[in-house]
């Protein structure tokens, strides 16, 4: 081992600043079991040291060696030998998060081919390239998949309230972290859906959909959903259906980045059916205020209802 690198090893024990003696106990402290026994040398009464490092992870914070104990730690390290350090380096996964702002949507392609199109104020959360058994995402908001078939490896698109795994196909997942619901519409393939709060899954064809209603953490799946319906956003098309008020206003504020308030609470119960395609926010939210008897009027920028 070179006498640099043992340097900042003992440097970085003991508390002093020593970035790359940090960045190898790093990738040991994160990925222990990474590395195998057999590229281990079993150092005496190492336990003391370990003891040490459950309770850095247990309280979370950092606790600097005694100086009597860095060259224990140092040489169990040491000892995994540089071709540890650069393995471990390598196989580090990039993590890239893409935001959509009101009014905008994108498209995104991950590394194995699975196409993403991403609603107005959405977020997604991917790996630069897909590693283990399983492609995972993470959503918030709203977006239409179609992801590329591998039947070895399932895609899982996590939200805070479903996991809906596939082996490839195409479908749309609507989860708005401000709405009542969440849902999952399958326009080709067979999809899984399962509810993160009670462990309830549901199979879902091609024309069928699941919805999980917060209301009371159920799963209720839904057929002859028309096909040429599903993401319809793709197209400026917004479809509302009994959808309750305020998600009607957080809907149009967030496709055609206006604000837009209700004034009369009283209108918060109401629900809304109806289908808005290409028209101008000004002239939606004039046909919401017809359906709900109701006006509005534009103060300081921000369009009330009354």
């Amino acid at each position: 081992m070179p006498e640099k690198l043992h340097q900042d090893i003992k440097l970085f024990l003991e508390g002093k600043p020593a970035p790359k003696g940090q960045e190898i106990w790093d990738n040991w402290y994160d990925h222990p079991e990474e590395i195998s026994d057999k590229e281990i040398i079993i150092v005496s009464d190492r336990s003391k040291l370990k003891k040490e490092i459950r309770q850095i992870k247990k309280t979370n914070k950092v606790i600097f060696l005694h100086k009597k104990n860095w060259a224990l730690a140092a040489s169990l390290i040491l000892l995994m030998g540089l071709s540890c350090f650069f393995y471990l380096s390598s196989i580090k996964t990039v993590t890239k998060e893409y935001a959509t702002k009101a009014g905008e949507h994108a498209k995104i392609t991950l590394a194995d081919g699975t196409q993403i199109w991403l609603n107005a104020g959405s977020r997604l959360k991917y790996p630069n390239e897909f590693k283990g058994g399983t492609r995972e995402v993470y959503l918030t908001g709203e977006a239409f998949f179609d992801v590329a078939k591998d039947k070895k490896h399932p895609f899982i698109i996590h939200t805070d309230k479903m996991d809906t795994k596939v082996l490839g196909t195409s479908f749309n997942v609507q989860a708005y972290p401000e709405q009542t619901t969440q849902e999952v519409s399958v326009l080709t393939g067979r999809v899984n859906v399962k509810s993160t709060v009670t462990e309830e899954n549901v199979y879902v064809t091609p024309g069928q959909k699941v919805i999980f209603k917060s209301k009371n953490n159920k799963l209720k799946a839904f057929s002859d959903i028309p096909v040429n319906s599903i993401s319809l956003w793709r197209k400026n098309i917004i479809v509302f259906e009994d959808t309750p008020l305020p998600e009607v206003i957080a809907t149009i504020n967030r496709n055609y980045n206006v604000a837009i308030e209700i004034e009369n609470k009283n209108l918060n119960n109401l629900k809304i059916s109806a289908y808005f395609k290409e028209l101008p926010a000004e002239q939606v939210l004039g046909l919401v205020c017809n359906i709900i008897n109701a006006n509005y009027k534009l103060e300081s920028g921000v369009y009330k209802i009354r």
